[in-house]
């Protein structure tokens, strides 16, 4: 089943808490590094199911809007959310709760290339959500398309780096809007340069405009869909 065609009446997903990430990831960044090691020697782009996506669900007070205090209805509110990501994720995807104000969402198996399609829908439902709405909340994903490199040397206890840049990259390009999203990949040069993980996730934050410029990582900018 594809992320886009989940029945509305499917059971919905278990949420996990950070203590079950902390197992898990290390364990999913590992596997991930194998496929990309032994399937980029076959493949230069690697394959769709050599990836994992690393998405930050992050909810902001709206423009003009002091801070709601959640402490009454962040019960109803991450139900709320929990539900508009069921709808878009698959039943191998794992999302889990942060806090009040953060999700995370993990995909498995993603084509880096389609990876924009579960943000673009989350974020459509987010934005015509009269709950968020009405809470005074605007809503920002940010995510992470792993590997991010043909040498995936990352060190899989850092996995927390790839959260923070993944929260780094919805928390770019801010606007007004009631939702709205980046992600971040792999560009068109990565091939020709091979900077290491562990060398290439630190420069992705101190200078993340020249590595895209020079085609090294990859941001996909969310579009909203119109009519829904």
């Amino acid at each position: 089943m594809s992320a886009v065609d989940r029945p509305p009446s499917s059971p919905p997903l278990a949420v996990v808490d950070m203590g079950f990430m902390e197992t898990f990831m290390p364990y999913e960044l590992r596997l991930a590094q194998r496929r990309a090691m032994v399937l980029g020697t076959e493949a230069p782009e690697g394959q769709p199911n050599t990836f994992i996506g690393l998405y930050v669900v992050r909810l902001e007070p709206a423009v003009g809007r002091d801070a709601p205090d959640l402490d009454g209805s962040s019960r109803t509110i991450n139900e709320h959310v929990n539900s508009l990501l069921a709808r878009v994720l698959r039943d191998s995807d794992i999302p889990a709760l942060i806090s009040d104000w953060e999700h995370l969402a993990i995909l498995r198996d993603v084509d880096p290339q389609r990876a924009f399609v579960v943000a673009q829908r989350f974020l459509t439902s987010a934005r015509d959500s009269e709950l968020l709405e009405q809470a005074g909340l605007k809503t920002r994903v940010g995510y992470v398309i792993y590997p991010l490199s043909p040498q995936p040397n990352l060190p899989v206890e850092r996995w927390h780096s790839l959260l923070d840049l993944a929260r780094h990259m919805s928390q770019s390009g801010r606007s007004s809007a009631a939702a709205c999203g980046l992600g971040l990949l792999r560009g068109s040069q990565m091939a020709d340069n091979g900077i290491p993980e562990a060398d290439l996730v630190p420069l992705a934050f101190e200078n993340l405009e020249s590595l895209t410029k020079a085609g090294i990582l990859q941001i996909q900018r969310i579009q909203m869909i119109p009519g829904l």
